[in-house]
């Protein structure tokens, strides 16, 4: 009986695209539930308050897009585990549809 590598599985590590996906994806939902928690408080805000509360969600936007890339190429990375990559995927193309629907639905309000 010798002790030989012919049957040893192979371990493939969490590459870092995969978990930078995942992470602006978790990142992303934490930031636009703080916007509109603050939104939702109906105050009154001083005006740079407004001005970034109308910058935010644009860098959220830019954001989920840039992960929505990694987690693209964090998937087709070969030598990498795919679960960080898809969690990264689904959670910025969450945000993604979420962005597009609420821009459908304030488009629609603001049709005469």
């Amino acid at each position: 009986m010798s002790l030989g590598t012919e049957n040893q599985a192979v371990v493939l590590p969490h590459k870092r695209l995969g978990m930078a996906s995942f992470i602006i994806g978790v990142t992303c939902i934490v930031v636009i539930l703080l916007v509109a928690g603050i939104v939702m408080t109906w105050t009154e805000l001083p005006g740079p308050m407004m001005t970034a509360l109308e910058v935010v969600p644009a860098a959220m936007l830019c954001a989920a897009l840039i992960g929505i890339g990694l987690g693209i190429f964090g998937a087709g990375d070969r030598s990498s585990r795919k679960l960080y990559p898809l969690l990264g995927l689904a959670l910025n193309i969450a945000i993604l549809t979420t962005f597009v629907a609420l821009a459908l639905v304030g488009l629609a309000m603001k049709a005469p």
